[in-house]
């Protein structure tokens, strides 16, 4: 079964539209509390600039001749169901501090790095894998998913 990085872009693509969704969903319930209002727009900015950078990807990566990977269908099957295990999660929970609302948005963001890095495992099949072109777009994907993750960290402490 054949499939490619750009099928990865664009279920990276849903994923951050599910999260911009969560971030102006928790902005609009609790706007009684300034901070988190103001912090749902900005980090729902930030995953705008995540969807834009995803896009200019997946145009670059479509504008060339796109390697199929090709995997077994248990794995593919696994991936999928990975994928579709995270969009289903239930992230919201009872926030009533801006303290709170980093660290729920830390582990949001901790949780779409480890299963980026979870795919990007599972095609690998030799040593060989990690210079292909797929290999090396998860690995800007991760890098950019730990800048978000790093300017929180920073925040929280």
């Amino acid at each position: 079964m054949g499939y490619n990085v750009i099928d990865l872009i664009d279920k990276a693509i849903n994923i951050a539209i599910r999260k911009k969704d969560i971030y102006e969903g928790i902005g609009h319930r609790k706007c009684d509390i300034p901070s988190i209002e103001i912090m749902s727009k900005v980090l729902a900015k930030e995953v705008d600039k995540s969807i834009k950078y995803y896009e200019k990807l997946k145009n670059e990566v479509s504008e060339e001749k796109d390697e199929e990977i090709e995997i077994e269908f248990f794995i593919y099957d696994k991936m999928s169901f990975l994928i579709n295990e995270f969009n289903k999660k239930s992230f919201v929970k009872e926030i009533n501090n801006i303290i709170e609302y980093l660290k729920f948005s830390l582990d949001l963001e901790k949780d779409g790095k480890s299963l980026l890095i979870d795919l990007q495992g599972r095609f690998m099949k030799n040593a060989d894998d990690i210079n292909t072109r797929t290999y090396k777009i998860l690995t800007d994907m991760i890098n950019n998913k730990d800048k978000l993750i790093k300017t929180l960290e920073k925040i929280i402490k």
